[in-house]
């Protein structure tokens, strides 16, 4: 039987709780490298605490990636973290906080000079694909790992912020393909990726009226619907003929008319909540804060709901 490859992002929710020197916000270093050899150091202090990657996450991203199944192919589960960069779901890694994600406390970037954020994801993750202590001598890199498997298809399942760091990697990979269009990328929202337009299936918000679910999992969703429904390994053009039709049958997405708010106003309304309940996360908060027809992009109120639980925490 046929195997493919799927390389999908970790995520912030974790099973197992994550031990303080194994968070990244406390690295603080303003050296990129010296910041990595530290953190590296730190979760090889923790070796004893490790687990399987596949038992690592939670959450709804990380439901749909357990249940990824196929009747006509088999599937290699892949994990691009920013903690450790490339591993495969039954190794075994330290539980971590680190993130690509630029207005977070765990963020790779939080305490490089300013004009060292943008392209820290990007070197950072060049940085952990040299990391070669405990994996089995697998591949590190995604483009090890299509180098390693060059006939096997290959769908890579990112959101922007992830595919921005890993872009390169997959960029340098791509020629050790036995075909080009076996790289397949599903990244909602995501309309061009300079070199690699022709492997984005084409995806945005219109979709989870077809998958269903909430929308920050809407990436993980299409991609088991991909491989459920492909009696073949999946083809990056194929997939773009038959996404482009499914998206063009979907009714336009509904425009609110919420009022935006302030900073301010924003860390106001998450203060006041949990005070009120201390055990509410940014997700639901969020839901509140729009059905009160008040706007805030999500990634901003992510960042202000961990300044106010700093705060409040001391």
């Amino acid at each position: 039987m046929s195997v493919v490859n799927v390389v999908v992002t970790c995520t912030k929710d974790k099973r197992h709780s994550v031990a303080e020197e194994c968070q990244l916000r406390n690295v603080t270093s303003t050296s990129l490298r010296d910041r990595f050899k530290q953190w590296q150091t730190r979760l090889n202090r923790n070796k004893r605490s490790r687990v399987l990657v596949e038992d690592l996450y939670a959450g709804d991203h990380w439901a749909n990636v357990r249940s990824f199944g196929s009747s006509y192919f088999d599937i290699d589960i892949w994990v691009y973290s920013a903690g450790f960069g490339l591993v495969r779901f039954d190794d075994c890694i330290t539980p971590y906080a680190a993130t690509f994600s630029g207005n977070h406390p765990d963020s790779v970037a939080a305490t490089l000079p300013e004009d060292e954020r943008p392209d820290a994801s990007k070197q950072w993750w060049q940085t952990t694909s040299r990391w070669k202590a405990h994996f089995k001598n697998r591949p590190r890199s995604l483009e090890a790992l299509m180098a390693t498997y060059p006939k096997r298809s290959l769908l890579v399942v990112a959101s922007e912020t992830y595919l921005r760091a890993i872009a390169d990697d997959i960029r340098a990979g791509l020629p050790s393909l036995s075909d080009p269009d076996q790289l397949s990328i599903v990244c909602s929202g995501a309309n061009s990726l300079e070199g690699l337009d022709s492997n984005l299936v084409p995806c945005d918000a219109r979709l989870q009226a077809v998958t269903g679910g909430a929308r920050r999992s809407l990436n993980t969703r299409l991609a088991n619907k991909i491989l459920r429904e492909s009696r073949l390994p999946p083809r990056a053009s194929t997939l773009a003929v038959r996404y482009r039709k499914l998206l063009k049958e979907q009714p336009e997405l509904e425009k609110f008319d919420r009022k935006p708010l302030s900073d301010e106003q924003v860390r106001r309304f998450i203060r006041q909540k949990l005070r009120a309940d201390d055990s509410l996360r940014h997700t639901p908060l969020l839901r509140m804060l729009r059905n009160d027809n008040k706007a805030c992009e999500q990634k901003r109120f992510a960042a202000l709901f961990y300044e106010v639980m700093e705060e409040l925490n001391g």
